[in-house]
């Protein structure tokens, strides 16, 4: 069973264009789970129901009152969750993990699907024989080379470390039969590059390169590069370390990303990135705005992942490496505890929430 979650301030229309896409592919164990804000307009509810109604997939639409009915018995997440928030989504990620479903999809509400197999081609990352695996002699891999702009310009992700863009390095690959764990899954139209990318020059994705590494490829452990949260699925064993903490403004996917990849990489799981691609009709932004969000992201990301680095941890499930890893954050991180203790905090709540359903 596969269920895709997303949280949103507008009415969710994006949603026509994946059951079109589930009909289409007969996947008919795929369901959609959406968490409601205090922004997110009236009558959303009753169209989410007609829409299920009308073609026979599951839509479970968690208002705020089934939110706050829900989370009783998590009293601690209730409480620090804060609303108006992208973070609310937790809560749909929290009830599919209860509810057994195998794999979770995350996607924003702006994230369309294109003509392809949306759920074959997530479910397929995770069971090829024998996987693609890049490595970068300095430790970093960008993924965007594969997306081609309309004007030929090159681009980094969100979230990709500024000392670490534009620098030479040398790429080898190997194909091997290894446990994936993530698939993150691509962009065409407008992608996830940051705001200063868009400030500079907007990207238009075109076309994805897969004559290189075919549809999908797996980064080597200590090989990085972000994961965002459109268009990215997850399985059930990692749910337990995949908090996105609502206190990190634009950021807040991308470092709940880095901390999935550290516990992946101890463990000797992959991530892998390519397909399915989706079109993403950004919702609009104030561009300045979206940079003072990401301030944060960007100044305080490298000392982040250095301490990422350097952590050793000694758990061997997902949810105790989690915690640990929240522990020894604690004692590491030096700068921008403000937010760092927001995140820290959270990891150990999301933790413990977690850990009574397990």
């Amino acid at each position: 069973m596969i269920a895709i979650t997303l949280t949103t301030i507008n009415k969710p229309t994006v949603i026509e264009s994946y059951i079109e896409n589930i009909q289409k592919y007969n996947h008919n164990n795929t369901a959609m789970i959406i968490v409601e804000d205090m922004k997110t307009p009236n009558g959303v509810d009753e169209y989410c129901k007609k829409i299920s109604k009308d073609s026979g997939i599951e839509i479970n639409y968690m208002d705020v009152d089934s939110q706050k009915d829900y989370l009783k018995r998590f009293e601690e997440f209730d409480k620090y969750l804060p609303f108006n928030s992208f973070a609310r989504r937790n809560i749909g990620d929290l009830l599919a993990y209860e509810e057994g479903f195998d794999f979770i999809i995350r996607v924003d509400d702006d994230n369309y699907p294109t003509d392809h197999d949306f759920i074959g081609m997530h479910s397929n990352a995770f069971s090829q024989p024998d996987n693609m695996i890049i490595s970068s002699n300095n430790g970093w891999y960008n993924v965007c080379e594969l997306l081609k702009d309309e004007e030929s310009i090159p681009f980094y992700p969100r979230g990709f470390l500024y000392n670490k863009r534009w620098l030479k390095n040398k790429i080898s690959s190997r194909t091997e039969n290894i446990k994936v764990v993530l698939n993150a899954g691509l962009w065409l139209g407008d992608p996830d590059v940051d705001a200063i990318t868009r400030l500079c020059k907007p990207i238009n994705a075109v076309s994805y390169d897969n004559n290189l590494h075919g549809n999908n490829f797996a980064l080597d452990i200590g090989t990085w590069c972000p994961i965002n949260t459109q268009n990215t699925s997850y399985a059930r064993e990692l749910i337990p370390a995949s908090f996105v903490p609502p206190n990190v403004g634009r950021y807040d996917d991308i470092w709940s990303g880095y901390l999935i990849r550290k516990i992946t990489d101890h463990l000797k799981h992959y991530v892998t990135y390519g397909a399915p691609l989706l079109f993403q009709k950004r919702n609009e932004h104030n561009l300045w705005d979206d940079l003072n969000k990401e301030i944060n992201g960007n100044i305080y990301s490298e000392h982040l992942i250095n301490n990422l680095i350097d952590i050793n941890l000694g758990s061997t499930s997902y949810v105790e490496c989690y915690y640990e890893l929240a522990e020894k954050l604690d004692e590491r991180l030096t700068e921008n505890r403000d937010i760092f203790n927001g995140v820290i905090e959270g990891m150990k709540i999301w933790a413990n929430s977690i850990s009574k359903i397990i």
